[in-house]
Order: structure tokens, then sequence, then C-alpha cells
């Protein structure tokens, strides 16, 4: 790969401003090594904040970065600082002068560790625990702990295949971890900082801002591909038998195949941020310039709804639940005390739950009539998913809320509590099983939860209770056949006329009569229950 920075690549005008502004800018650099470096790095390409440097700052005016300097950003890890002018103005003329050359390439590390004595870890039964206090990845299954080892500065999210997943820094650093070997097996860095990654089969896909690229990999981090970006990535997710890219500067969305062959299709306005329905049918994107939420049709990209809101979304912390023929997501906004409740496929709003205190994350599962909300002070706050009443339930004496996760079953939640650790509880109780002591709790991770197969899985198993459950059973034989074995034996087009048209469909299944009433179901609730099945039919919720 080319150098990231080097000197060639500085324009001359940039250079010659720095002549000019070199005593401010010498004790600006002071001033940012006594209050930034810890987080944007000493040679300021950033840490667990992103780089900064000339190129990423040019459309930011001076005026712009002197009011995020003293005021901080709301709902992030940048906290305000009581800057004189005079400092302001040494620290911007530092920021914006040329940074030496960097020379950077992709490395790849074998990890060596004996994998013997660990127990078989199930998929489904699996958290993944970032504890950013101790700098280290924990596995959980149930209370347990399985396994442990280092990995800093954790950004992104972990990501999940069948045989392990993958875990990527801020850094640029992509650790992944096999479930049948037990161990961390090999790590690479494919950029020097890092926005997200996505798995889709054997396929990786990181995204970077330094450099704009977006790598592709092999299942073992094998580097297959780079592709250039024209803009800076917000994200990248799976879709369909490849990937789709948003930017936060320009108005575009890209599709890429499994080999990285990229299309561009232009968007109404750069999206800050964006996620895809369960059924990948949606893609609904946030824009700070817009004041809201864009939803697009796939894979046209054809604008069907606006949401207006108030205050930016945490897209990233998007709950979903599926109530009496409905999907619905619901979303915390930044800097407010504010939840929003959603209907899909109508997009329209539901409801605005004021819950008195700010924070990020929404989180359920359908074995919970709730919504569970972080930012309490020792206590869940509780949105009911059917009245949107807000109730508490305390956990603990203090510490704040700060991420909620469920098990696969939806039997424990994983809550993470400031300055205290880890907390398991019993869903239906809120009681302690177990805990983990930290000091810096953060993300966990569940297959089902946090992959749009296990969340379309959950959705459909909704769906199943509430329209299909009197007559089957997933695994045994009640009325009708188990799902599972219908699953297995039948095909996907046979399947959906079965619910849909029985008065047709049952001779070509060798029965004599029809047993089986019409079942009204949207193609969502009908994607819902395939993807219920197919979960059955892999040995999923037995």
């Amino acid at each position: 790969m080319a150098s990231l920075i080097s000197p060639r690549s500085l324009a001359p005008s940039l250079f010659l401003l720095f002549l000019f502004l070199f005593p401010f800018a010498q004790e600006g650099k002071e001033i940012y090594m006594r209050y930034c470096a810890d987080c944007h790095g000493e040679d300021r390409l950033g840490k667990t904040a992103p780089p900064l440097i000339p190129s990423l700052l040019e459309k930011r005016t001076d005026r712009e970065i002197a009011e995020i300097v003293k005021e901080g950003i709301p709902a992030s890890n940048m906290p305000p600082f009581d800057l004189k002018d005079r400092s302001l103005k040494s620290l911007i003329a530092f920021l914006r002068s040329p940074l030496p050359g960097v020379e950077f390439q992709p490395e790849r590390v074998e990890i060596k560790r004996d994998p013997a004595g660990y127990r078989h870890i199930s998929l489904e039964d699996l958290v993944v625990f970032v504890d950013r206090g101790r700098g280290r990845i924990v596995l959980l299954t149930g209370g347990d702990q399985v396994d442990s080892f280092e990995f800093k500065r954790v950004h992104g999210g972990v990501k999940f295949t069948d045989e392990g997943f993958y875990v990527p820094s801020r850094d640029g650093w992509v650790l992944y971890y096999s479930l049948k070997e037990k161990r961390p097996r090999v790590k690479l860095r494919p950029c020097v900082y890092l926005r997200n990654l996505a798995v889709n089969g054997d396929r990786v896909a990181v995204s970077c801002v330094l450099p704009r690229v977006l790598v592709i990999t092999g299942r073992s981090l094998k580097p297959l591909k780079v592709v250039p970006l024209p803009g800076r990535p917000s994200a990248v997710y799976p879709y369909r038998n490849g990937f789709i890219l948003t930017f936060r500067d320009i108005p575009e969305v890209a599709l890429l195949d499994r080999e990285g062959n990229v299309r561009y299709l232009k968007a109404d306005t750069p999206l800050e941020d964006f996620f895809l329905d369960p059924f990948e049918g949606y893609l609904v994107g946030s824009s700070r310039k817009r004041g809201g939420l864009l939803v697009y049709s796939l894979p046209d990209l054809k604008r069907v709804a606006f949401l207006r809101t108030r205050s930016l979304p945490h897209l990233f912390a998007t709950a979903f639940w599926y109530r009496e023929g409905s999907f619905f997501f619901a979303t915390r906004h930044a800097g407010t005390t504010r939840v929003t409740v959603w209907e899909m496929y109508s997009w329209r709003k539901v409801a605005e739950v004021d819950v008195g205190t700010t924070g990020f994350f929404v989180r359920t599962h359908p074995s919970t009539p709730y919504l569970w909300v972080d930012g309490g002070e020792g206590e869940i706050i509780l949105i009911d998913k059917r009245t949107y009443e807000v109730r508490r339930a305390k956990i603990t004496e203090g510490g704040r809320i700060t991420h909620v996760e469920f098990s696969g079953d939806g039997r424990l939640a994983y809550v993470s509590v400031k300055g205290r650790g880890l907390l398991v509880l019993d869903t239906a109780l809120f009681k302690k099983v177990s805990s983990v002591s930290t000091p810096g709790p953060s993300g966990k991770y569940n297959p089902l939860m946090k992959t749009r197969r296990g969340l379309s899985a959950l959705l459909g198993l909704e769906v199943f209770m509430r329209k299909c459950w009197g007559c089957h059973h997933p695994t045994r034989r009640a009325f009708g056949p188990p799902l599972r074995w219908i699953a297995e034996h039948r095909s996907e087009d046979l399947i959906v006329s079965q619910i849909l048209n029985p008065h047709s469909t049952y001779k070509l299944l060798g029965y004599r009569r029809n047993a089986m009433p019409s079942i009204k179901m949207s193609p969502e609730e009908v994607k819902a229950v395939l993807s219920f099945m197919e979960a059955i039919k892999n040995g999923w919720f037995d």
C-alpha cells in the first residue's frame, strides 16, 4: 500500500502557512500534548479518538474547531476545555501544521497460544464482553467466564461468523478469534485509523478513515483488495452477497460485491450513520444537515420517507421488535433525555418518551415486555413496549448504567455499570446472577442480537408466537408438523404458498384435504418467519 502521508503530498501553500504560524504552532504543540495527546495520539494519528491532521480538518473553520474544544461534543467522549483565546489559536495553528511523513503498510500477525483447556462454546450462548478498563476481551456463557485475552481500544463492535468473531480497534487493528480452536488466531492492521468492519460469509470489509480505503479480506484476514474511497466512511455493513457503505462528507452510497467491485448511488445528503432494516429492504440513515432520518428503498436507493428529529439519533444502538402485526424500532438521541419509537414500513412516529436522563442505548428481546434504556444511576430504565410507560428497576447501589445486552435466549441481561463492572441479571426478576469486576465495562455482543440473521430470526420468533404457535412447535410435532421438519423438507416458495394460500397448496404437499387456515401476513412477516425457520434448521432455539 502506498504511503499514507508524505511530504510530497503536502501542498506548498500549506508549508508556507506553517512557517508563518510557526511560533503559534510550537506553543500549540505543548497545549496539544497536555490536553489532547492521550486520546488523539502523540503523533496526531488517532488513538481512542480521531486523528487531528490537516486533511481531516480542512472543512472545519477555526471558529468551528474552537467551539468544539471549548464546548465538547454531546454524546461523545470529547469533553469541553476552558482555554483562553491565545491558547486556542496556538492549538488550532498546530493542528493545521503539516505532519511529518508516515509510511504505512498492512501488518498481519499470527497469534501463538496454547488452545488446550477450554470447553466448547456455542454461538447461541456466547456473549463477548469488552472490558475497556483492563484492555481485554472476555467470553461469557451464562454468567461464567470461559476465556479472556488482551485487546485494547475496541471500536466499531464485535462481528460474528459461524466459526468465530472479529474485534476491531480504533487504531486500525482487527483480531480474529476462532471458536473451533478456542483462541485468538490472527491479527491484521489494515489501516492507521479504523471506522468499523462488516462480515459477510467468507469476506470481511474494513472501512478506514486513514487512509480512506475499504480493505477486503478473507476469513483468515488475508488482504484481498484495497478499494480507494471518495469520502470519509460513516459505516459499512453486510448487504446481500456483499457490502454497503455510506459517507459522512459526500452524498453517496456504495454497493460492493464480495470481490470489492463498487457501484455508487446518489443520496440526498451525506449520512452520519445508518442501519438496514432486518430484512434488507430499506436503508435508514441520519443526517445532521437535514435534521432527521432518511429512509431509502433498496437496491434502487429511492427515498420513501423523511422522519424529522430534534436531535441526532444514535442509530448504532437501535432496538427492534414486533407487536400485533407491526415492526418497530426505537432510538436514543444525542444530548437529550428522549427515546423515540417508530413503526417500520409505514415510517411513522409512534411515541416520544422522556426518560429523564441522557444516554446512548435502547435494547430489547422477545422475552422481555420492556425496552431497556441506559443512563440511570444504579437502575435500569424500562419502557413498556405496549403502553410506553416508564418504570425503573434498581439493580445496584450507585453507578451509571452505560449499556445493556441480552443472552440469545433472553434469560439473562448483561449490564455495564460505570466504575463498578458488569452485572449479569435474571431478565424477569432483575436479580444478580453473577458479575465481572472492572472499572471500565463497555460493550457486550451476542450473535443472535448483533447479526441481521439473528435479529430477523428473533423477530420471526415473535411472529411465530403470534400467528403460528397454536398449531406448530419449533422442533416437535403438534397439530401440524414441526417447523424444523418443514424447513428441512420443503422449498421456500412452497412454504410461503402454504402460509398464504393453503387451500391451493395442500394438494402439492400430498394431503387429501386442507386443515390449515389462510394466515394474513405482510411480506416482512413472511420473511421473519422464514428467518426463524432457517435458524431452527441450523440448530438455534433448541
